[in-house]
């Protein structure tokens, strides 16, 4: 298509999209506390001078109240879309110059990071500017009224910036991995994983603070992580730059695992096409023979099993995967889940189970809890 030169009078415009999470014990934690990290979000960027006006999609008006943008409450009773919600805003609001982002994404950008991020994002120019190419958490793209049909076919925001970069030829840049551009809050271990870190803005510190949900899981991964010699395995969707940054950290031996990454955004999780030699392990050893040649390799693991779930063509609901996260087996309802959440509980060593934020944003994130742990 042909793409018109955008002006640059354009505002930049926050489009937050908030919801989605559900209302059972396991969720509820996850919703409040990705509504804290956004109301820190937008008042960090007020705050940076890189937006000039935001509207915040959400299906709760409640904790919206009284924040400094539009609130635009999700239709009742129509299952959510990301895409064509995203691309109504677009249309209804006349965006040009969009910054799209999650509830839970970037809580430890600070605003000094927003502007080294956005910088030459007012040129004329179209572009896009993400944190992560393969799985976005946040995404600025300009002209974005000129993207509509690439937005609208989107049905999860992770696959936004690859389908505009290579679908579109939209030119793209991802930002450098670190803690600060690669981790967002999508399950509980993400949780147990900032309330760790030294840095968090004031909101989601405070929605924090009262979580009951155990730290041993944590604390278990920094101290084989502290401790020369300790042996730590990394199973997942990880990169070269999160086992860098692992091996310039510490002096622990790392084995590390990487399959499927990009699964989302490439389409491969939704064509059913995800493949995984841990699954396959998996299968023949059964979850009970897995934990205990994995307990056999190593002291702590972090662990992303959406790849291994993906693989076996099953993705349960939240509340199932959550509870099953958090080693509470015993109200995980799938099968094959709550056997795998059982071994995992009775593996005898810390193990911290999530998504691929675990493995990438997560463990930056822990690095820097331990560095700092080092410098008190």
């Amino acid at each position: 298509m042909t793409v018109t030169r955008t002006d640059e009078a354009d505002p930049i415009t926050l489009l937050l999209l908030v919801g989605g999470e559900g209302d059972s014990p396991v969720e509820q934690p996850i919703r409040q506390a990705r509504q804290a990290a956004a109301r820190d979000l937008l008042e960090t960027l007020l705050e940076a001078g890189v937006v000039q006006r935001a509207v915040v999609a959400t299906d709760d008006a409640a904790w919206a109240a009284g924040l400094p943008a539009v609130i635009d409450l999700d239709t009742p009773d129509e299952p959510f879309h990301f895409g064509r919600r995203l691309a109504g805003l677009i249309r209804r609001y006349g965006v040009r110059r969009a910054l799209v982002a999650g509830g839970g994404s970037a809580p430890l950008m600070r605003a000094d990071d927003w502007r080294r991020a956005l910088a030459g994002f007012d040129a004329g120019t179209p572009a896009a500017i993400t944190n992560n190419l393969h799985s976005a958490d946040w995404l600025a793209f300009h002209p974005a009224d000129e993207w509509l049909a690439v937005v609208e076919a989107q049905e999860r925001d992770n696959g936004l910036a690859w389908a505009l970069a290579h679908q579109a030829g939209l030119p793209t840049t991802a930002l450098p991995p670190s803690a600060a551009s690669r981790f967002d809050l999508d399950t509980p271990a993400d949780l147990l994983i900032a309330r760790a870190h030294p840095r968090l803005a004031p909101h989601l510190r405070a929605a924090l603070a009262g979580l009951d949900w155990p730290a041993a899981p944590v604390e278990g991964v920094l101290e084989v992580m502290a401790r020369e010699g300790g042996h730590l395995a990394v199973i997942g969707r990880s990169s070269a730059a999160a086992w860098a940054a692992l091996e310039a950290a510490t002096r622990c031996w790392v084995r590390l695992f990487v399959e499927e990454r990009g699964m989302i955004a490439s389409g491969r999780l939704a064509q059913g096409q995800v493949r995984s030699l841990l699954a396959d392990f998996l299968e023949q050893s059964g979850p009970p023979g897995f934990f205990a040649e994995l307990a056999a390799l190593a002291e702590a693991a972090l662990l992303d099993n959406r790849v291994i779930l993906a693989a076996r063509r099953l993705w349960p609901p939240a509340a199932d995967r959550f509870n099953a996260d958090l080693g509470r087996w015993e109200q995980v309802e799938e099968p094959f889940l709550r056997d795998f959440s059982r071994a995992a509980k009775e593996a005898g060593m810390p193990i911290l189970i999530g998504g691929q934020s675990v493995v990438n944003g997560g463990l930056l994130a822990l690095l820097e809890a331990l560095e700092a742990r080092r410098n008190r």
